[in-house]
């Protein structure tokens, strides 16, 4: 019976390992809300939910960077990418940007871990009310 115990303990941590290894290939899914700053002309505050495209799991652990550019005006306006830190729950990151003018922005999320991607998220900032970012 001793020997079955060490195995059951090995079976056991790598079963618990099995959907970690699972998502280190998964893409991510990413949700990403931007609020301004008060005091701060066009600087945003953006929470970042990130998620297995497939499985849902929040994504821990993740090492990434976000940067901006405008669509309309290629190359004429971008934001030099910061890193993104992780913020409250699982899953959840934080990232400050200071943008050069309100309208349509791509932010770009470049990711190191776990593995090389990137995310693309289309949002418009300002606007008519002045306020947070909206998803198109």
């Amino acid at each position: 019976m001793m020997n079955i115990r060490p195995s059951a303990v090995f079976v056991v941590t790598v079963l618990g390992l099995l959907p970690m290894l699972a998502n280190a290939n998964e893409r991510s899914a990413a949700e990403v809300e931007c609020t301004p700053v008060e005091q701060q002309a066009l600087v945003y505050d953006c929470m970042i939910t990130l998620k297995g495209k497939k499985s849902g799991t929040p994504v821990v652990d993740a090492e990434f960077t976000v940067g901006a550019d405008m669509p309309s005006m290629p190359g004429a306006h971008n934001v030099h990418p910061v890193s993104a830190e992780p913020h409250g729950m699982p899953g959840m990151y934080r990232a400050r940007i200071e943008l050069e003018m309100t309208g349509e922005w791509a932010l770009k999320l470049d990711f190191t871990k776990p593995s090389r991607d990137r995310l693309v998220k289309k949002l418009q900032f300002g606007g008519m009310d002045g306020h947070g970012a909206h998803k198109h």
